[in-house]
């Protein structure tokens, strides 16, 4: 599962349109997204015609900290297309960073939040609010990437700076490790202003940066005032043609995971879990995890393998019964479990080590 943070603290740079259009176009490739709203604004519900003021809950009330009956994402979650379903928020959000002040492991709630899910998604997108408090920083916690929206001002670059320190600081602070990339988006050829900043977006970002640019289009503005992605508006617009053209770019990067999550119904009581060491040999390495169908192919700090005096790096895992597909992670390489001969072809040409428990 991939784990995808749309930020920047500038407003107007198209976060929202972003959020709500890329999730649109990921599910309308079939994957199974879930659009998180950390906006205090609500503006991605209201973006698809849901109306926040009505919710009975939202993801306020997941991120709460109660001795109540706990609220989970699931029971927050709305259908909005196929593939698609929105986790709303509102304005009771804005009290929530008070709220959490004094509360120990205040950082990670959405991410406890997010390994408490049911269901299963291949994306899950979370849309930040225009700041770098509490909410912004459970948002880079939770993810495995973090996608920033650039549009073409003189003053598009100037705030970039302090969401990168915010982002190294959590990778300092907590190990936690968070892909960068950038999107160009409001960009009209027309105008002179807009080549040089692109221009200088990519020179600054380079290998960091998406090829799709996201031009200036009326119609994503007027499918927002109807309630709709653009995939639901008009598939024939300049607009659908940018953001579908960055879900597939987002989508050819799943060659990176080895393969695509294998969705699970309903995991196993713990009574029936089964606990099974893998042990690679990477005495070289400065960094070894493991990941596979049993983690949602997830790469975050929790799959890191511990090493050795010897070299050898190991990690327990509790897996219910079943047949699970894995690889290793060395220094940024992916290879299969040189321990097992049991291994199968993934769809990008690799292989995938295979395990039954």
């Amino acid at each position: 599962m991939r784990i995808i943070s749309i930020a920047n603290q500038k407003g107007g740079c198209g976060k929202t349109t972003s959020a709500i259009n890329l999730s649109a176009c990921l599910a309308h490739k079939r994957r199974k997204v879930l659009l998180i709203d950390m906006d205090p604004q609500g503006h991605s519900a209201i973006g698809l015609n849901i109306h926040t003021g009505e919710l009975k809950k939202t993801v306020c009330d997941v991120l709460y900290d109660s001795n109540d009956a706990k609220t989970v994402l699931n029971d927050v979650t709305i259908e909005v297309g196929n593939n698609f379903d929105i986790a709303p928020s509102n304005i009771s959000l804005s009290a929530l960073e008070q709220h959490l002040s004094k509360v120990q492991g205040r950082e990670s709630k959405l991410k406890e939040a997010i390994d408490g899910l049911y269901q299963i998604y291949d994306y899950i997108i979370i849309d930040c609010p225009p700041s770098l408090g509490l909410l912004t920083f459970n948002s880079l916690i939770a993810s495995t990437e973090v996608i920033v929206p650039i549009e073409m001002s003189l003053f598009s670059l100037h705030g970039i700076s302090k969401l990168l320190k915010i982002i190294d600081l959590v990778r300092e602070k907590t190990g936690h490790e968070v892909r960068i990339k950038v999107i160009a988006t409001m960009y009209d050829k027309r105008t002179r202003i807009s080549k040089e900043v692109l221009q200088d977006i990519q020179k600054h970002f380079q290998d960091s940066m998406f090829i799709t640019v996201i031009n200036t289009n009326v119609t994503l503005k007027e499918a927002v005032s109807f309630g709709k992605s653009i995939v639901d508006y008009d598939q024939k617009a300049n607009g659908f043609r940018d953001y579908m053209a960055l879900a597939k770019e987002v989508i050819a990067e799943e060659k990176i995971l080895g393969a695509r999550p294998v969705k699970q119904k309903k995991p196993f009581p713990p009574a029936t879990m089964v606990e099974k060491q893998f042990i690679y040999d990477a005495p070289g390495a400065s960094c070894v995890k493991i990941a596979g169908t049993f983690n949602n192919w997830n790469t975050s700090e929790e799959s890191l393998m511990e090493r050795k005096k010897d070299g050898t790096w190991s990690k327990s895992v509790y897996l219910a019964p079943g047949t699970y597909q894995y690889r290793f992670l060395i220094d940024d390489e992916w290879v299969a479990d040189q321990n097992n001969s049991n291994q199968v072809k993934n769809p990008f040409g690799d292989k995938n080590s295979v395990i039954k428990i």
